[in-house]
């Protein structure tokens, strides 16, 4: 990390803020399926076992990242590989698939059962602060469908309004704080509830927010995944937020600083300038570009260069 940028944009961060159904074959359609899929179905579909089941899955993830896939096709794919996990419970892989699922399908037949699954699934996991988001909005948004009653009765604490539960568990972060100044573990809790709340309540004002937020809690405890994750979800979903801009430059400093891949960060930096160039922060970008990869006694070196020249 080169502490000289680290501290210069803080500072410029601190003072602008203080200015301002799968058949087994669903997915062949359209899709050059890899031979190590074709030959793990084959396997499944001969001896549907846990262990045959567990490598279509990993067959089926590795090609979700096949690029340029339409949005239906990977539908295909996540629901295909659902209904494997569901038949061999494996729990924590068909989350993961739930996940994406939902998230990305805003015209679900039943997304309320969808939801209801991966909550429960989060519930025995003992990931309790998103479960009870979750099944708080199941009740919230639909108080006529079978899984309401079902998700009031699996909440583990009576919620009577969402907003202040999650604003109850932010303030949590900051007792019995580590060398971080925060709580890791009501980091990772609160980081969780606020994912499940974009999830169920997407087109809340407090939602974009949220994500910010959890992505800020997520970079403190340097779970940087988490948090450019969170960033890219602003990003795709929220373009017209005021913290999105933020979140575009944080993630392109991240990247470089914490990630160690300039080249990529180089890629984010100009696709912040070129999406936001009158934003506050469109000159610190250029500053970043121009000095990437370069060690902190260049940096230095150049500004004292700059200075003398002026001087003179």
């Amino acid at each position: 990390m080169r502490l000289l940028k680290i501290s210069f944009i803080s500072y410029m961060l601190m003072i602008s803020m203080l200015s301002c159904k799968s058949d087994g074959t669903g997915i062949n359609s359209g899709i050059n399926q890899s031979s190590a899929l074709s030959a793990a179905r084959t396997a499944y579909n001969d001896a549907p076992t846990i262990q045959t089941a567990n490598s279509m899955v990993i067959e089926l993830t590795k090609q979700l990242r096949t690029p340029d896939l339409s949005n239906d096709q990977k539908n295909k794919i996540i629901e295909e590989a659902i209904e494997v996990c569901s038949k061999h419970n494996l729990n924590n892989r068909k989350a993961s698939f739930l996940f994406p699922y939902i998230k990305n399908n805003s015209n679900l037949a039943e997304p309320e059962k969808h939801i209801f699954d991966l909550a429960t699934i989060l519930k025995s996991a003992n990931k309790t602060a998103a479960a009870n988001t979750m099944l708080k909005g199941i009740v919230d948004n639909y108080p006529n469908s079978s899984y309401a009653k079902n998700a009031s009765e699996e909440l583990s604490e009576e919620i009577d309004n969402i907003d202040t539960y999650i604003l109850t568990l932010g303030s949590s972060i900051f007792e019995n704080p580590d060398i971080t100044s925060v709580n890791r573990q009501s980091s990772l809790a609160y980081v969780d509830a606020c994912e499940a709340y974009a999830l169920v309540y997407p087109n809340k004002t407090e939602t974009p927010a949220n994500l910010f937020k959890a992505a800020e809690i997520a970079k403190t405890i340097k779970t940087f995944p988490k948090a450019l994750s969170l960033y890219d979800w602003m990003i795709e979903k929220y373009p017209s937020h005021e913290k999105t801009p933020t979140a575009m430059f944080l993630k392109g400093f991240i990247i470089e600083n914490n990630l160690g891949n300039d080249s990529l960060a180089l890629d984010s930096y100009k696709k912040f300038i070129a999406t936001f160039p009158d934003h506050d922060l469109a000159d610190d970008a250029k500053f970043l570009i121009d000095n990437i990869g370069k060690t902190d006694e260049q940096i230095l070196e150049m500004i004292e260069s700059k200075r003398d020249q002026k001087e003179q």
